[in-house]
């Protein structure tokens, strides 16, 4: 069997062993639990329903007509009198009536406004445009980091586990130098080197114990978990280094997801902007109101008749025009034209950073991919020297510090294995975030 596929074999015994001890957590089960738990995500959400509902309220403002309505009642009124005078020395006293109780349904609606309502509207389309491209390029994103992270924890535990296995191995030729240290058959060298090598190998195993405790709880974090200790089960994909390189071709940056949604919002924010600057244009509306109210028929029945209702309207035109306000207004607009250019910087930035990152992981995978074949060579010719090493001491012309050494040749050659197909997944991941497609296929 070649190391390759003894790598995968030992992940893929790994989670077969997991499942079978206990509740597992797989890779689809990871991203599902991701998906419904992951602040990240949920924020996305959030952002475009906020979004959607500022969709409405810029068209509620800006094309609805607005609608009240009001009253009042007074419990107790003290009437003024009107003098009239009919030639009389004394003028007669006529008093002043005011409706008791009223009721009125005011409606207003502009009809211009310097185009505020027009920008406004484009303005909060595009932001909802953009938060619902932000919204499905966060679901890719957290399906890349959970998978990469999930890889990260499975590497972790088979390094920990080639790391104690080590340990074992290097105890085992302590065991045989003293033995043969006593017998005069090995020198305290031997014995000196050996430890040295079991204390190195106990850091190593330490450091792995450490990195498999760290690795697991960012999974957990990625999928928004507090802690999370159920075994992984599941395998590694196939290493297909040149034929995920060559799904990369002409890359459009413009189609990426996160990229059209900073252009949305920057054209929203040029919206706003331009909404702002309205301000110098007057606003023209046309406003009605419709009255019921009762008032005292004064004349016939004296000021104890209050439940004579009447009703009235009317139908008009405003306009109004701000000339000055103490540059309130100006100042609003260029906050909004600084904010517009903000986000036009922000745009530009991603713009040039996108083929950097695409050139840098592309490369990444490449020289990720030649490492790992290298040390799937290096594995090969680690056995083979082991094998030969374990022949010479049986025949008395290799010492056991030449198999420890090769041994540890093995170790080192296994573990870059793991090693080099982990930073394949981590380029291959940053690589389909740069792209903003898939191209692995489990």
């Amino acid at each position: 069997m070649s190391p390759k596929f003894l790598t995968i074999a030992v992940l893929t015994l790994l989670g077969v062993t997991a499942a079978c001890g206990a509740e597992g957590l797989s890779l689809d089960k990871a991203v599902r639990e991701a998906l419904a738990n992951s602040p990240y995500y949920q924020k996305a959400q959030a952002v475009e329903n906020e979004t959607s509902w500022g969709q409405y309220e810029s068209f509620a403002r800006g094309f609805l007509p607005q609608v009240s309505i009001s009253g009042q009642h007074f419990f107790t009124e003290n009437y003024s009198f009107l003098n009239v005078e009919f030639g009389s020395p004394s003028p007669i006293q006529f008093p002043e009536i005011y409706p008791q109780t009223t009721l009125n349904l005011d409606a207003r609606m502009d009809i211009f406004d310097g185009f505020k309502n027009v920008h406004e509207m484009n303005a909060a389309d595009r932001t909802h445009e953009a938060a619902q491209i932000l919204e499905s390029w966060a679901v890719f994103q957290v399906k890349e980091r959970v998978r990469l992270k999930f890889y990260t924890a499975m590497a972790a535990k088979v390094l920990l586990d080639m790391a104690t296995e080590n340990v074992k191995t290097l105890e085992d030729h302590l065991r045989i130098v003293q033995d043969r240290l006593e017998n005069g058959d090995a020198t305290k060298y031997d014995k000196l080197r050996v430890e040295v090598q079991l204390d190195e190998a106990k850091s190593d195993q330490l450091v792995a114990s450490d990195n498999v405790v760290i690795a697991r709880k960012d999974l957990a974090q990625t999928m928004g978990l507090k802690s999370d200790d159920r075994l992984l089960s599941g395998k590694v994909p196939a290493i297909e280094v040149d034929k995920w390189l060559s799904r990369v071709q002409d890359v459009d940056f413009a189609n990426r997801p996160d990229l059209k949604a900073k252009w949305m919002q920057a054209q929203a924010a040029a919206d706003a902007s331009a909404a702002s600057g309205s301000f110098w244009a007057p606003k023209i509306s046309l406003i009605g109101e419709y009255q019921f109210y009762n008032s005292p028929d004064y004349l016939t029945t004296g000021l104890s008749n209050t439940s004579d209702f009447r009703t009235d309207y009317f139908l008009g035109a405003a306009a109004t025009w701000d000339i000055f306000d103490g540059g309130i207004s100006l100042a609003k607009a260029k906050e909004a034209e600084a904010k517009a250019k903000e986000a036009q910087a922000d745009l530009k930035t991603v713009q040039v950073q996108a083929p950097f990152d695409l050139d840098m992981w592309k490369r990444r995978l490449a020289s990720s991919g030649a490492l790992y074949e290298a040390k799937l060579t290096d594995v090969d010719k680690a056995k083979e020297s082991v094998r030969l090493a374990t022949l010479g001491f049986k025949a008395g012309t290799n010492t056991t510090t030449d198999v420890l050494d090769a041994e540890l040749d093995k170790y080192r050659a296994s573990a870059g294995v793991v090693k080099a197909e982990l930073d394949i997944l981590e380029a291959v991941t940053n690589l389909e975030l740069a792209t903003g497609k898939r191209l692995t296929n489990e």
